[in-house]
């Protein structure tokens, strides 16, 4: 019979220590969510199981200090599984067939999609009544070119397709990005694999298409070297970026991992200057330093999002004012995070853009504007609206609440 070794204890001590160290807090947390699934399902509330599940992912994300590099490991695992859906406690992801991140979008409804209508169709009549004109600009989602298991629905193409019927029927002017954003070069990538944002390059294209919109509806002058690719350096930062999608499941859900980050800078003169007025920031200098945020141009998976190098993050509202063209027209885009990437390069044109984000987000410093307000203050020649695909109204952050 071997002799009991007292450093083999002392090693299983030690391991224990680490081991709570490092993770009581969630084993405690743990068991206090076992406990009350176990009391729910003793007084008949099986829903006690599925509140059990969403409260250990929720845990997890909270407690463990290794949690990136576990869901890193875990989602290596599902993909090797086979795994294309992923259930989160605020969204279900769906790895479609192309291994391209995405989420089902349920058919929208009738009063939904009125409101809407009736909301921008408001905007475009306050923006004409005060001397500017009017233009939607329509995004689409990446849902609309995925195609998922069939076993999900996704109503993505079936909304958007009667939300341009009807502003077309509304008379309201509007562009349409899907022409645009399928042409964007040769190899050229449209949304990143793991978020539902489009490229810096996709975003660059709708902006060309924008100013070619206005310029054949109103007359609107523009720089054609500013809208020529050939005019800008592009820098690609390789396996750089993991979008919110890859952030909930894991680096490894999809083969090709995390996404390349294209940079694209002007390489002609450039002068501006960046306002934020509720965060009292202002930033001057070429478009390198006045409109791009480079904290956010860093390798960190799961701490930032270089989407953001474009504008920075969320703001209610920004002022970009071109020095070098002081004589421009002044613009008004009412925008959500679609036009990060779209906003700097119209900058461009302009001699002031002003960037309004009306959705209620808790990270918005300021209030909300009311817009017929802020276009009489202002006297913009153009009121803008870039949205990305079309929402209920209970899913869309209010952000049809233009007043």
């Amino acid at each position: 019979m071997k002799k009991f070794n007292k450093n083999s204890l002392l090693f299983v001590f030690v391991i224990a220590f680490i081991v709570f160290g490092l993770f009581g807090g969630f084993f405690e947390k743990l068991r206090i969510s076992a406990v009350d699934m176990l009391v729910g399902l003793k007084h008949g509330n099986i829903e006690s199981v599925a509140d059990f599940k969403k409260s250990v992912d929720k845990i997890t994300s909270e407690e463990l200090r290794y949690h990136n590099a576990m869901m890193d490991v875990n989602s290596l695992k599902e993909n090797l599984l086979g795994t294309r859906v992923i259930e989160k406690e605020d969204e279900t992801i769906v790895k479609s067939d192309s291994g391209s991140l995405t989420a089902p979008v349920k058919k929208l409804d009738k009063n939904d999609m009125r409101y809407a209508i009736n909301a921008i169709d408001r905007l475009k009549t306050v923006s004409e009544n005060n001397g500017a004109k009017f233009l939607y600009c329509a995004a689409p989602q990446k849902e609309y070119y995925e195609q998922a298991p069939e076993n999900i629905e996704n109503h993505f193409k079936e909304n958007y397709g009667l939300f341009l019927s009807e502003l077309k029927g509304s008379n309201i002017p509007f562009v349409d990005f899907t022409p645009t954003v399928n042409d964007i070069g040769t190899n050229a990538q449209t949304f990143y694999n793991t978020d539902h944002h489009w490229t810096t390059r996709a975003g660059f294209a709708a902006n060309s298409a924008l100013v070619k919109e206005l310029n054949a509806r109103y007359g609107f002058e523009y720089k054609k070297d500013a809208i020529d690719i050939s005019h800008y350096n592009i820098k690609n930062y390789p396996n750089w970026f993991l979008g919110s999608k890859g952030k909930k499941t894991g680096a490894f859900f999809t083969w090709s991992h995390a996404d390349d980050f294209e940079l694209i800078t002007p390489d002609f003169k450039t002068n501006l200057t960046e306002e934020q007025p509720f965060k009292n920031e202002t930033r001057t200098g070429a478009f390198e330093d006045s409109v791009l945020y480079k904290e956010f141009l860093k390798k960190d998976y799961y701490n930032i999002s270089t989407y953001y190098t474009y504008c920075g993050s969320e703001s209610r509202l920004q002022i970009m004012k071109n020095d070098l063209e002081t004589n421009g027209k002044k613009i008004l885009l009412i925008r959500d995070s679609y036009a990060c990437v779209v906003a700097p390069f119209l900058a461009l044109q302009t001699s002031e853009l002003h960037i309004c984000d009306m959705r209620d987000y808790k990270m918005h410093v300021g209030n909300k504007l009311n817009t017929e307000e802020y276009i009489k203050e202002i006297k913009p020649d153009y009121v803008i609206v870039l949205y990305s695909g079309i929402s209920a109204a209970e899913d869309s952050n209010n952000k049809f609440n233009f007043f």
